[in-house]
């Protein structure tokens, strides 16, 4: 069996994500969601068959970083302590982990490190003795995942992964053991919002202590297929109820402007202050609206001696009051890598400020900052104005004003 080459890598989130580092344990995934977009984006990687990460190479690279051998910006984040998730792009729990048992031995290394964790699933093998007594001993909390959708539709949507009740029920299992857990919310198919409501307020119940919500996304790469699987899934014209509320496309996705996000976006927070639980805004817009330090994925309410990384727009924009400046010498004062981070992500990604000014992280906001060199700037993130003036570096200074009433 061949190595997966890059199944631990910084990921193009980290513009705006707290935890922009992930593993996955194999290249593909054996569930059938209907909204997956990893399917495309991972294409290249399935073509060459299945590749399994290399397990040894992780848990050396973890020794040298505890060595404080450094060597890339990857390591420094390592180094860090900031969060990785484990399932990031492919589930690390579907059933070929049955046999190949890679997930297990990245787990074993996890643990042995105490690296806080994130792991991602819709599985349930983590119920088994060999799995739950790692994860008891892990510094990790589970976050689970499921569509908002009705519950009809759900056995064609999220194909191969079960109903809504067998994802309360390991809710309930993890929170008796107890192991924090979470439930995200995603994709929540526009026409189906009361629905991912109820879910919340079920999972709640349930003992889950976050829930993060996340509309749909459809990848450019594979759109006419999405919306003819996704639209034959909940019998309705799921495409043609979005390009009446409005389309954006945002890099390489489709998704609902953020205007006809909004109302539910605020009515999704409000409930889960009512419930008693934490909040994640999981579409990039919002994500700087989520309660913590941590954006959509709660964080940093469940994981020990972590370091949230705050050196990017959401980073800053999260600790905003209302009417508060935006400015680019903030970023400066965050933590943030020193080595380069450009050679992680994706040529469309990689753009960056030639002064010679700043590290290569900080010439990537850089070249950013006054937007119009990609989708990301402080003015993309949903309540932030250019206030018309400039700094002496010549950064456009921002304002945040907070676009849910409190």
């Amino acid at each position: 069996m061949k190595s997966y080459k890059h199944f631990v890598s910084v990921t193009a989130q980290v513009y705006f994500c707290s935890s922009p580092i992930r593993i996955d344990s194999y290249n593909r995934c054996q569930f059938g969601c209907t909204y997956c977009f990893a399917r495309s984006r991972s294409k290249v990687n399935a073509l060459s068959g299945l590749r399994e990460a290399n397990t040894v190479n992780f848990q050396r690279r973890l020794e040298r970083v505890a060595r404080a051998e450094i060597r890339s910006s990857l390591d420094e984040f390592l180094e860090r302590r900031v969060p990785i998730q484990l399932g990031a792009l492919q589930d690390p729990f579907s059933p070929m982990e049955e046999s190949k048992q890679v997930t297990l031995r990245l787990m074993h290394t996890l643990k042995d490190h105490s690296y806080p964790t994130i792991l991602s699933t819709k599985g349930d093998l983590f119920r088994k003795n060999r799995y739950l007594d790692l994860l008891a001993g892990m510094n990790a909390y589970v976050r689970l995942s499921a569509a908002g959708v009705a519950e009809t539709y759900r056995p064609a949507v999220d194909f191969r992964c079960g109903s809504f009740r067998s994802v309360l029920e390991r809710i309930r299992f993890l929170a008796r053991v107890p192991i924090p857990v979470s439930l995200r919310i995603q994709p929540v198919i526009p026409g189906f919002e009361d629905f991912a409501l109820d879910m919340a307020v079920e999972a709640a119940g349930a003992g889950a202590k976050h829930v993060s919500f996340e509309y749909l996304k459809l990848a450019s790469e594979s759109l006419s297929s999405d919306v003819r699987r996704i639209g034959n899934a909940v019998q309705k014209d799921v495409w043609g109820e979005m390009q009446q509320a409005g389309i954006r496309r945002i890099g390489r996705d489709y998704t609902l402007v953020a205007s006809a996000k909004a109302p539910f976006v605020e009515t999704a927070r409000k409930l889960c202050q009512r419930l008693g639980i934490t909040f994640g805004a999981g579409d990039t817009e919002f994500i700087h609206l989520s309660d913590g330090n941590s954006c959509c994925s709660g964080s940093s309410h469940f994981l020990r001696g972590a370091s949230e990384f705050r050196a990017n727009f959401s980073g800053i924009l999260s600790r905003k009051a209302d009417g508060e400046l935006v400015q680019f010498p903030e970023l400066l004062a965050e933590w943030s890598p020193k080595h380069n981070v450009h050679t992680y992500l994706a040529t469309n990604s990689r753009g960056r400020d030639r002064t010679g000014k700043y590290s290569d992280w900080m010439s990537l906001l850089a070249h950013r900052w006054n937007g119009g060199k990609s989708p990301y700037s402080p003015s993309f993130f949903a309540g932030v104005t250019w206030t018309r003036r400039f700094d002496k570096e010549g950064y456009k200074i921002y304002q945040f004003r907070n676009p849910l009433q409190e």
